[in-house]
Order: structure tokens, then C-alpha cells, then sequence
């Protein structure tokens, strides 16, 4: 058995390899034996461009190419084992970006990476799978995005997934789980399900927060995202291994033969007509006014020959938050100024392209449990890595099963401090954190995305910030609910040269996405102080002690130099009204074109509390419905248009909040840990969150 994943792994990679009807390699002479069009040409295949890719071929009459810039995975252990993330390091299946300058934090740079591989980010990414709250959703459609909310998504949240329960053995966490009736998909292609093995940590870290008057939550992705619990992840609840886009939604239709991918090669332009001319076939809405795009052109590297494609319907962009909005920029779509200073022609001004860039800024502070008897996955080396792998081979059960973070808290603001409505009147007052290329129209969605934002800090279901509990003690911390914004540019006109583009998050330009953190550095503090984490003795790392944890500015200077990304890329591709710096209508077709569709975490207006990957398979789902009834009736579409016009002029700038409870005084102790001096490297949890879907 201590094969079985290699060969399994082999078996796949060399089917899909040879299989001509799916993976179009170079013939003999270097030429791509591709049709001469195709009805759809996806470009990127992580979880937009491979959901879109399989149910569009679903029908045998409709050819779809997708175009990858990275390979196929060779479904290594460190791939698709859960207890590796973390300790093992795929980066052959990674771009490393570097970020702008960071203004607002400590004026250095930070690395976000990205998936470059046929399931993008979801071959590389921590697994965790949360929705976010009905209010999350419900907030996307008062933006200007009519059908697009809580009970609009949730079918599709179903549809993708096959949710797998945890097996209740009579004690531990998993019996505080009880999945919500008719919430969870059970046929889905993304397995959905919970690690054979639990380490005691997690079961400290709920009791913990229980102390400090969180409660559990039965089931967090019910449309109810606050408190703590054990947490899904993308993998086979059977098999105990990774759940990815590929496995899910290509490697089931190989067989198909309208259904091409290329592997190893990038988009580099796309190509569009400058007279408006209609498609005969074409899915545009009739009487819209655009470009009608044409195909794509794409090459190996910067030195191969350019290749073009054409389409006879569209092209749908699924690159992801980063590459997307650059793709278009190069190809004329985007700020005119922009476009201007890198010399490319405009052929459609849209401010928005590149601008309402979101992440969830992260921290990853560890305090290190020190208690004797404590086994963690820092412990699984040598010997015991031999043991437990053999283990996992034989059974898929034991440490290897567990991912790196399978236990969290989802707090509420009002739960975590009395100063509620001091904290949301400065969300308020302050409107001068925009970056300063944002135009009129931008300026005008922000005010109603922070709108939106207050109105979510003020309910008890959407969570202020989340923690993230490790077997070793790192609590992460991430802010859930962002006000900072930044943007994505090319820095070239070319694609090869934009490695990496321009990326600025410009995070905590907003001052209140830091008082966040340091409310969730103060929580921490708290937390290691219960009874039952104290059992743990844990030891936080220099500058996140008991002591420097009561020196707000001391703290404060600290956490700005620790602060990273939550690898969670949005916005960027916005789906909100043109008005409101919009790049995509409510069926995520660009505006000012005819044919061509995002599909990937750019479009999301406003970045849900919680990570992104369930909500980027909804969103894709959900356009294979759009695509539907946009190839048999036109007319559909621009109904969803003028009522979404109609309700951006009419939005709705806050929903009433709930009653908030009283705020609960918190537990103390006088406990102390000692101090451990002891050198130990710290596995990050790096992208244990989707991006470029990636």
C-alpha cells in the first residue's frame, strides 16, 4: 500500500497526458493540433475556468478550449496529503508576486503566492472551507447585483459540493458538529469532509474560547459564520487526501471530445474588433453597445511565435483577482490613464478594471505549547514521520489526515468589546484612505461598500476577525471585514513583463482594519490565559507576550511589520454597477463588450467573511446557469441588467442591525508561561487560503 498514491497519482497524469481528446500537446513538428475556433476559450484553469470549462461541455454540441499557463500536478505527497501543508512546499506549482511597498505597515514589501497549475490555488491552498454569512451575500445584491444573494447562491454552494459529516465517535470535538438539514450538497464534484485524526490542541482552543463566552457553532457554514468550531476542509472524507478543481471538475471528463486543454502556455492579448460588429452565434444582449470580442493570442514564453485563437461565442477570463485585471489592461480594457502611460490603445476606458483590490490582512503570531505531554505536527520527524506515514498509507487515518488548520473562531465584533459603536463611527468618519487614481465612480461604490461594511460589523451573525488554531500554537488572526482598498496594474504592455505586475493592498490604509487586529492580538491574549489553554503552557513568540500585549503602541508597531495576506486576492474585476466603478454586470459580462465574462475572485464586490474558495465554485456554478439563458435569450439578460441599474439607483447604504447582546467580561488569569528559548523553525500557514482560484 505504501505506493498507492504514487501510482494512483502516475495513472491519472499519464491518462490525462495521452488522452488527445482532452490535453492538446505539440504534434511532431511543435504545432498544436487545435481546431480552427472554438464556441468558448477559457483562459485559466484553476476553479472558475474548470467549472465553467465542464458544465459548458456538458453539452456535446458546444466546444470550449481552455488555456493554462502552468502544467498538470504530479499529484505528489506533498500535494495531496493534508498533514504536509505547511512542511512540505509545492512552490513547483506556485508564482511568488511581490507586493508594492506597504505605506501603512512598515514601508517594506510582502510575497503573495499564487497557483500556476491546472486547479490553480486549490493544488497549493490550506483545504479550509467556510461560505461566509447569509449577510455576506445579501450585501452583494443591495450593491447593485440583483440575484446574486444568500438564497440566489446557496443552490450552487450545494450544487459544488458533496459534504461528508464527521464521524461522531462519542467524545472530542466532532460531536459539537451538526450540519444543517438541506444546507450541504450531497452529489457534488468537491468533496467536502473532516480529517480522521483531531489533535488535542483543537479541543483545548473551542473549550478556551468557550471560556471567554464564544460559542460553538454547530455548523459554520449555515449562513451563521460566528463562533468557534471545527472546520470542513476540501478533501475526501473516504480517502482522507486533497480535493482540488482538477480532481473535481477535469480528471471525471477526459473522455469528453469537445472539451480541449493546453497546458504550459499564456494568454497574451485579447483580441477584439474596433467596429462593433455582431457575432452571428454570439451570447451578446441584443441593443448593448461594445466590442465584440474575437479570440485570444497566446505564446509558450516571450520568445515563442505568437499563436491566435478565435471564438464563435465568447471568451471568458478566469486567470484570477491578479492576472485577470491585467490581462484586460494590456488588451485595452481599463483606466485610460493607465492605458496611456503603457502605450496601449483604449478600446474600452473602465476605471474599475484593477481597483477595489481586497485581501483579508493576516497575522501569525505562535505561542508555542511547551506542556510535556503535548504531541504536534512540529513532532513529526524521523522515526515518527516514517510511523505516522506508514500510518496514512495503509489506514488514511493518524496525523496525517488532519490539515494545518482544522479548528477556528469566527468572532463577532460586539462579543469581543463594549467599544462597538465607537469603533464603527471611525469606519465612518473616515474617507480619505482611497488610493488617489480611484475616479468619481469608484469613490461612489466605496461609499456604499463601507456602507455595507459598518452594517456587518454590527451583527452578531458576520465575524469581525477569525482565528486560526494550529497543533504547535500559532493563532492567526485575520480581519474578515476589510475597509482598506488597493489596485492591481501592468507595468507593461506586454504580459511577459508584468511578472510581477504592479500589486499594492495598500493594507490598513483604512486605520480601523489595524484596531481589528489588535483586537484580535488582545483576544489571543486572553484565550492562552483560559484553564484550558493554559494546560498547554504556551509561550508567545518575542513581542506577542502577556506583557507587550497590554502596550497598544508597542504592539501596534510590532504587528504592522508581522501583518501579511490572507491569500485572498478579490475585487479587483468588480461585479457592481458601472456607476459605482464596476467592471462586470450581474452575469459578469465586462462592460463595454459584447462576449467577454470574468469568472474568478475578481468579480466579488465585496470579500466575504470567511475564506473564498466554497464562494468562488458557487460563483462559477451559478454562470453555467447565466450562460444557460444567455445563448437562448437575450432578452433575459437585460432584464437582470435594468433591474440592477434600478437598484443601484435606489441602494440601500445600511440594513437594520440586530439587538446586540450585552458585552461579557472577560475571563482572567494570573497564569504566566515561562519563556522557551528553544530555536524552532515555524511552518507559516502561507496560502492556506484560495487564491488565483485561484
Amino acid at each position: 500500500m505504501r505506493f498507492t498514491i504514487a501510482t494512483r497519482a502516475l495513472a491519472t497524469t499519464l491518462l490525462l497526458s495521452l488522452t488527445s481528446a482532452t490535453h492538446i500537446i505539440p504534434d511532431a513538428k511543435g504545432k498544436l493540433p487545435l481546431q480552427a475556433g472554438y464556441d468558448y476559450i477559457v483562459v485559466g484553469a484553476g476553479i472558475g475556468g474548470l467549472v465553467v470549462a465542464n458544465r459548458l461541455t456538458e453539452d456535446p454540441s458546444v466546444s470550449v478550449l481552455v488555456i493554462e499557463a502552468g502544467d498538470l500536478d504530479d499529484r505528489a505527497e506533498d500535494v495531496s496529503i493534508p498533514g504536509n501543508i505547511g512542511f512540505e512546499d509545492p512552490r513547483r506549482y506556485e508564482v511568488k508576486v511581490k507586493l508594492a511597498t506597504q505605506e501603512f505597515l512598515d514601508q517594506k514589501t510582502r510575497i503573495i503566492s499564487q497557483g500556476k497549475v491546472v486547479g490553480g490555488s486549490t493544488i497549493v491552498n490550506g483545504l479550509v472551507w467556510t461560505r461566509g454569512s447569509v449577510a455576506d451575500f445579501d450585501a452583494w445584491e443591495r450593491l447593485g447585483n440583483p440575484g446574486w444573494g444568500w438564497s440566489d447562491l446557496l443552490p450552487y454552494f450545494e450544487k459544488s459540493e458533496k459534504y461528508s459529516a464527521p464521524v461522531k465517535n462519542g467524545s472530542g470535538a466532532y460531536i459539537l458538529l451538526h450540519p444543517s438539514v438541506g444546507n450541504h450538497g450531497e452529489r457534488g464534484p468537491v468533496q467536502v469532509g473532516f480529517p480522521n485524526y483531531c489533535y488535542n490542541q483543537s479541543y483545548n482552543f473551542l473549550d478556551g474560547i468557550r471560556e471567554l463566552g464564544i460559542p460553538v457553532n454547530e455548523d459554520i457554514n449555515s449562513g451563521n459564520a460566528t463562533g468557534a468550531s471545527m472546520i470542513p476542509s476540501s478533501m475526501s472524507a473516504e480517502n482522507q487526501s486533497r480535493a482540488d478543481a482538477r480532481t473535481a471538475y477535469l480528471d471525471p471528463v477526459l473522455e469528453r471530445q469537445n472539451l480541449h486543454l493546453i497546458t504550459g502556455y499564456t494568454v497574451t492579448r485579447i483580441l477584439h474588433d474596433n467596429g462593433g460588429a455582431i457575432f452571428p452565434n454570439s451570447t451578446h444582449i441584443p441593443g448593448a453597445s461594445g466590442l465584440s470580442v474575437t479570440g485570444v493570442e497566446f505564446a509558450a514564453n516571450s520568445t515563442a511565435q505568437k499563436i491566435t485563437i478565435s471564438c464563435r461565442k465568447e471568451v471568458i477570463l478566469a486567470a484570477g483577482a491578479i492576472i485577470s485585471p491585467v490581462l484586460l489592461q494590456v488588451s485595452g480594457i481599463g483606466p485610460a490613464d493607465l492605458l496611456g502611460s503603457l502605450g496601449v490603445d483604449v478600446a474600452v476606458d473602465l476605471p474599475g478594471v484593477g481597483s477595489n483590490f481586497q485581501d483579508h490582512a493576516t497575522l501569525q503570531p505562535v505561542y508555542e505549547y511547551t506542556a510535556p505531554d503535548i504531541f504536534t505536527a512540529w513532532d513529526i520527524v524521523g522515526s515518527t514521520r516514517d510511523v505516522v506515514r506508514q500510518e496514512y498509507l495503509t489506514n488514511r487515518t493518524g496525523p496525517w489526515t488532519a490539515p494545518m488548520v482544522n479548528a477556528a473562531a469566527f468572532a463577532a465584533l460586539s462579543w469581543v468589546t463594549d467599544r462597538v459603536e465607537e469603533i464603527l463611527d471611525a469606519a465612518t468618519n473616515e474617507t480619505t484612505n482611497l488610493p488617489s487614481s480611484y475616479d468619481a465612480t469608484l469613490r461612489a461604490g466605496y461609499v456604499a461598500q463601507q456602507a455595507e461594511l459598518i452594517s456587518l460589523l454590527a451583527r452578531i451573525d458576520t465575524p469581525a476577525y477569525e482565528v486560526m488554531s494550529t497543533s504547535w500554537g500559532q493563532l492567526a488572526v485575520s480581519g474578515m471585514q476589510p475597509f482598506s482598498r488597493g489596485t492591481v496594474s501592468a507595468r507593461s504592455a506586454s504580459i511577459f513583463e508584468n511578472s510581477p505586475p504592479v500589486v499594492d493592498p495598500r493594507f490598513c490604509s483604512h486605520a480601523v482594519d489595524c484596531q481589528l487586529l489588535l483586537m484580535g492580538l488582545d483576544f489571543n491574549d486572553r484565550l492562552i490565559q483560559t484553564t484550558s489553554m493554559a494546560a498547554l503552557m504556551p509561550v508567545p513568540q518575542p513581542g506577542f507576550g502577556i506583557t507587550e500585549a497590554r502596550n497598544d503602541t508597542a504592539l501596534d508597531g510590532i504587528m504592522r511589520s508581522k501583518i501579511t495576506s490572507g491569500f485572498h486576492p478579490s475585487g479587483t474585476t468588480s461585479m457592481l454597477p458601472l456607476e459605482h466603478g464596476g467592471v462586470v454586470d450581474p452575469s459578469l459580462r465586462v462592460y463595454g463588450t459584447r462576449n467577454l465574462r470574468v469568472v474568478d475572485a475578481g468579480v466579488i464586490p465585496l470579500i466575504p467573511g470567511a475564506h473564498i474558495q466554497a464562494a468562488v465554485y458557487a460563483v462559477a456554478e451559478k454562470v453555467r446557469h447565466l450562460l444557460y439563458h444567455s445563448s437562448r435569450s437575450g432578452m433575459f439578460m437585460m432584464k437582470v441588467l435594468i433591474t440592477a441599474r434600478k437598484q443601484a439607483a435606489d441602494i440601500i447604504k445600511a440594513e437594520s442591525s440586530e439587538a446586540l447582546p450585552a458585552a461579557k467580561p472577560w475571563l482572567k488569569s494570573s497564569h504566566e508561561s515561562k519563556r522557551s528559548s528553544k530555536p524552532r523553525h515555524v511552518p507559516q500557514l502561507g496560502p492556506t487560503h484560495a487564491a488565483h482560484e485561484g
